[in-house]
């Protein structure tokens, strides 16, 4: 009975060790991260400004696949990562890690999180409201590691390059004939970018953007009254001349730039428009149409 009592000990403390070992060797795998925007972030910095860095509480939403599909892998969905200090670190209990038994997995993150986002169910987008640009500039990546996925024997942090999947406009103003730069009617100006719609939703699994609703008229961000106007808008393509407006109220006097056929806005593109208002109507400048520009002070964030 002595023997077999002892026996029983010795059993219960070789499988005590080998669950002691093995938990240590999966939280050893916990799962790092190397966040990097293609483009500048469009983040607030407190006032709705925007920002070239991450913003203090910023959070992302981190999903784990079977490698090469779309099933969540190890219950690690829309995990969320807040930025701390200098990095992203996630919140209570949404550590990730490796499959135990060492099969490879993708990773897909987005940003602004939100809770209760899945793969497969549509992640709604509003630009309704342009007073915080970074609470509406939806970031998207999927990480494959060229299509062969990752698994815990990897030694290096997982990468996350995001995109941005809207798009921005950037109006900047100046007072021409018969209207001064200096009167206070100018500098109050109202502006309004028209004939846009302000609802789309963003497909988690594959990083598009569609069901382009809701037209509304956008009162973009003001960022240097009378002189500057920022707006982040949906990807869309507009056939039809006239079908945006961007329109200056002045005093009693409404001006209207209306844009040519075929008017296209990508994702990931900053469309510059250099507009003079005089009293006699309105001038279109020169436009530019360029990527948003990287940020080298947010790139190697480690998550």
């Amino acid at each position: 009975m002595k023997t077999a009592l002892l026996s029983s000990l010795a059993l219960t403390a070789v499988l005590f060790a080998s669950c002691t070992k093995e938990k240590g060797r999966v939280e050893d795998q916990a799962i790092q991260f190397d966040a990097r925007i293609n483009q500048q972030k469009a983040t607030s910095s407190g006032s709705g400004l925007l920002s070239t860095s991450w913003s203090a509480n910023d959070k992302i939403g981190i999903f784990m696949l079977d490698q090469g599909s779309n099933t969540v892998s190890g219950g690690h969905a829309n995990r969320a990562y807040s930025y701390v200090g200098s990095a992203f670190t996630p919140d209570a209990g949404q550590e990730i890690y490796y499959p135990v038994s060492d099969s490879k997995v993708d990773f897909i993150a987005y940003y602004p999180f939100k809770a209760g986002s899945a793969i497969g169910t549509p992640f709604p987008i509003s630009v309704a409201s342009q007073t915080d640009l970074g609470a509406i500039d939806v970031l998207w990546v999927k990480s494959t590691n060229g299509t062969t996925g990752f698994n815990k024997s990897a030694t290096a942090p997982v990468p996350l390059a995001f995109d941005h999947k809207l798009s921005k406009i950037v109006i900047n103003t100046s007072a021409g004939a018969g209207l001064s730069g200096a009167a206070g009617d100018w500098t109050s100006m109202a502006v309004k970018i028209k004939g846009m719609n302000s609802t789309a939703v963003l497909d988690l699994a594959t990083g598009v953007v569609s069901g382009n609703a809701a037209p509304l008229d956008i009162t973009p961000f003001v960022r240097s009254a009378g002189a500057k106007y920022e707006a982040i808008v949906l990807p869309e393509t507009f056939t039809a001349a006239g079908a945006v407006q961007i329109t200056f109220t002045i005093g009693a006097d409404t001006y209207t730039w209306s844009s040519q056929a075929n008017a296209t806005f990508e994702a990931g593109k900053e469309y510059t428009y250099n507009i003079t208002v005089s009293k006699t109507g309105v001038s279109l400048g020169a436009v530019t149409i360029v990527d948003w520009i990287a940020a080298p002070a947010e790139t190697g964030i480690a998550l």
